[in-house]
C-alpha cells in the first residue's frame, strides 16, 4: 500500500513506547563497555565478555534502526466512523469456505490471531479490504485457492483490542 505502513492510534504508542525502552536499554549496555573493557584487561579482543556486549549492543542497535525506519512510514489511521466498507479498525464476519470465522482488521504489527486480530496488510486482511457486506472474493491463501463471502461489518473494539 504505497509504502507507508499504517498504524492504529495503540500500535502507534505501542511503537513509540518499544523505541523509548530500546533507547534506555542500549543507553544502559553502552555505560557498561568501559567497565568491562577495564575488568577484563586491555586486550579487549580477548575479553569474552566484551565481546558479548558489543554483539548485543549491535543487535540493539540494528533493532532501534529498525523501529525508526518503520516510524518513519507510518500513517495513524483513525478508527472508522461507519461499518459499511471493511477497513483498518472495522470488524469482518465471513463465509471462508463453509466456514464462519469473525477478525478484526488493525494496522500493522499488531496482528494477534489468538485473539482474532489480523493486520491490514496480511492475505486474508488484502482480500477482505473495501469490500462491503454480501460481497464474495476469491483468491489465494497460503497457496490454496479460498472463497469467501462477506456476512457482516460492524466498528471494531478500538484501541482497547489493540494494547
Amino acid at each position: 500500500m504505497n509504502g507507508k505502513l499504517y498504524f492504529t492510534r495503540q500500535g502507534f504508542k505501542k511503537r513509540i513506547k518499544e523505541i523509548n525502552e530500546l533507547t534506555k536499554k542500549l543507553e544502559d549496555l553502552q555505560a557498561q563497555t568501559a567497565h568491562i573493557a577495564e575488568v577484563g584487561g586491555n586486550q579487549y579482543h580477548d575479553n569474552f565478555s566484551y565481546e558479548q556486549l558489543v554483539i548485543e549492543i549491535r543487535g540493539l542497535n540494528w533493532r532501534l534502526t529498525e523501529a525508526h525506519r518503520i516510524l518513519n512510514q507510518a500513517v495513524m489511521v483513525d478508527p472508522p466512523q461507519n461499518a459499511i466498507t471493511v477497513t483498518i479498525g472495522t470488524r469482518v464476519t465471513i463465509l471462508r469456505d463453509g466456514e464462519q470465522a469473525t477478525w478484526e482488521i488493525v494496522g500493522h504489527g499488531e496482528s494477534d490471531p489468538d485473539r482474532e486480530l489480523i493486520a491490514y496488510n496480511t492475505p486474508l486482511a488484502l482480500l477482505l479490504m473495501e469490500k462491503r457486506i454480501g460481497d464474495c472474493v476469491e483468491g489465494i491463501i497460503a497457496g490454496k485457492r479460498v472463497w469467501i463471502k462477506i456476512i457482516e461489518i460492524t466498528l471494531g473494539g478500538g484501541d482497547e483490542n489493540t494494547e
